[in-house]
């Protein structure tokens, strides 16, 4: 009964995480079941009173985009994840999912924007020649795994065969035989992450466009292992306070036929644990593919707050670029595909500006009037680096994965709409969500 009565109490505790997962995700607007392993003579039903005893009951019953909250227990399971839902445990530390030694835990079947989050994931052990894991995704995209502790597994996570613009945030990582694998797979974010005393803490194999930064890295047997990886580390700890990290592998050469020693390195190595900055992060949805910014909330936080809000409440939900200008900028924020204007619910912000945070290929930016303290919800994105703009807009973010999405939509076609809209995109590009992540 105590736990049930904690239910509620949790949920309401998880209102800001839950929005934060997903800027549409409202509370009323969703589907929640709820597991519990207590409940072992039923009935079950998913209600906060008769909960399934089994998460992957949980998973079966809720709908598309719903919500499984499973409370504190020990579940031994081999769950198999086959439609877009989020999974949250009650607490990372007591809530436990334990493949029972019998293969992998947590299976994400092909199916993108599965957010898991909360929970202990142990016990994932191969039983024939492949390897056993904690969480395994596969050939999708935008999948979270958030704030949750993965031990004992022979793969903690793997990200196979195509895998892309996933996040793996503020997790804790360590003896697996492999911490994580990035397998044939691009445009992931490993980000403020501890990943220790893994055999290997880190694969990378013939992957590309990853980005490793804000993490743990130390204590492994070996710290990273690649092959044909053209991925980006910076910014980590690893377990040195060396001012410079090289990290040794391999890469082909397919003209030749040939594969030859290479090395790669921590383009900024930090020399004490937990010295990296906590940015929040965002990750814009579109329909030409995802982009994921850290926001400098701690030096512009008049501006980088604003942004934020606005993504919480679902502001930018199905509004369109509606001004893209190759190598300047992509700008959003304002206008639906058919030329109606959206106003902020928060009005206008001050003119906010940082001498370190300028306007760098990729940097986000308040669009505004003649008016320097003007800007509401309109921001632009910089394709390529645009400083004379420093100084007069505020920049309060960067693309940190996801260039390329940005160089794919700065390149439409566009035209006039609407009678005075120049360089609107002849074919309508759209914002699907902003999320808001807290490593």
């Amino acid at each position: 009964m105590i736990k049930k009565l904690f239910a509620v109490a949790s949920i309401i505790l998880l209102l800001p995480n839950i929005a934060f997962l997903s800027n549409s995700l409202q509370i009323s607007d969703m589907e929640i079941v709820y597991v519990d392993d207590d409940n072992v003579e039923g009935p079950w039903d998913g209600s906060l009173q008769y909960p399934y005893k089994d998460i992957q009951e949980g998973i079966r019953a809720v709908a598309i985009n719903g919500i499984v909250h499973v409370f504190n227990g020990i579940y031994i399971e081999n769950i198999i994840i086959d439609k877009p839902v989020t999974l949250i445990g009650q607490d990372k530390d007591s809530t436990v999912i334990d493949g029972g030694s019998s293969g992998g835990v947590i299976t994400i079947q092909d199916v993108p924007d599965v957010v898991i989050q909360n929970f202990t994931i142990r016990n994932g052990i191969s039983e024939g020649e492949e390897k056993g894991w904690g969480i395994s995704i596969g050939s999708v995209g935008s999948i979270v795994i958030y704030h949750t502790v993965i031990y004992d597994n022979e793969v903690g996570i793997i990200c196979d065969d195509g895998s892309i613009n996933c996040m793996i945030l503020s997790n804790q990582i360590m003896n697996n035989q492999i911490g994580i694998d990035i397998h044939r797979s691009s445009s992931n974010l490993i980000y403020a992450n501890t990943i220790k005393n893994n055999e290997i803490n880190i694969v990378l194999y013939q992957s590309k466009n990853n980005r490793i930064s804000n993490n743990n890295i130390y204590d492994g047997g070996k710290n990273v292992e690649f092959f044909d990886s053209y991925d980006q580390l910076i910014n980590n700890y690893w377990g040195t306070s060396s001012s410079f990290y090289i990290i040794f592998g391999k890469i082909r050469i397919p003209s030749l036929g040939i594969t030859i020693p290479w090395i790669k390195f921590d383009i900024h190595p930090l020399k004490t644990i937990d010295s990296f900055d906590r940015h929040p992060l965002a990750r814009m949805r579109t329909s030409m593919g995802t982009m994921m910014l850290e926001l400098y909330s701690q030096f512009l936080p008049i501006t980088a707050n604003n942004f934020i809000r606005l993504a919480e409440i679902g502001f930018f939900e199905q509004l369109v670029f509606h001004r893209v200008i190759d190598d300047f900028v992509i700008q959003g924020g304002g206008y639906y595909a058919n030329g109606t204007n959206k106003q902020s619910p928060f009005g206008t912000i001050e003119l906010e500006i940082h001498p370190d945070i300028t306007h760098v290929d990729g940097a986000i930016s308040m669009a505004r009037t003649n008016d320097p303290h003007s800007a509401t919800s309109q921001f632009f994105i910089c394709d390529g680096a645009q400083h004379r703009l420093d100084g007069n807009y505020s920049a309060f973010g960067n693309v940190i994965v996801g260039l390329t999405v940005l160089r794919d939509i700065a390149s439409v076609e566009t035209k006039t709409k609407y009678g005075f809209m120049k360089d609107w995109p002849v074919d309508d590009v759209f914002i699907e969500d902003v999320s808001i992540f807290y490593p």
